[in-house]
């Protein structure tokens, strides 16, 4: 059985920075994206995600196969109603 994945294991050379949020909390990646806790529930949360248009926004096991093949419905975004978009 293998063991926890380690930090340089992500990204050669990174490190990983971990942090707990809550819901409606947030974490800033720069001063354009903007990550939000929406849900928790169930062992499973939901995030939003707030960036420019020309950044791209994937989920990892997507970036495999997005250059390959066109994607499933499960690739596509859903939209968060107005009470949920963030300030």
């Amino acid at each position: 059985m293998e063991g926890p994945v380690a930090a340089n294991d992500i990204m050669e050379g990174s490190i990983m920075l971990v942090l707990s949020r809550k819901v409606g909390e947030s974490i800033l990646i720069s001063e354009s994206i903007r990550v939000t806790v929406v849900q928790s529930a169930n062992g499973r949360i939901r995030l939003g995600i707030d960036a420019p248009p020309e950044v791209k926004v994937l989920r990892e096991e997507l970036t495999m196969s997005c250059f390959h093949s066109s994607p499933s419905k499960n690739g596509k975004a859903e939209a968060l109603s107005p009470s949920h978009q963030l300030p």
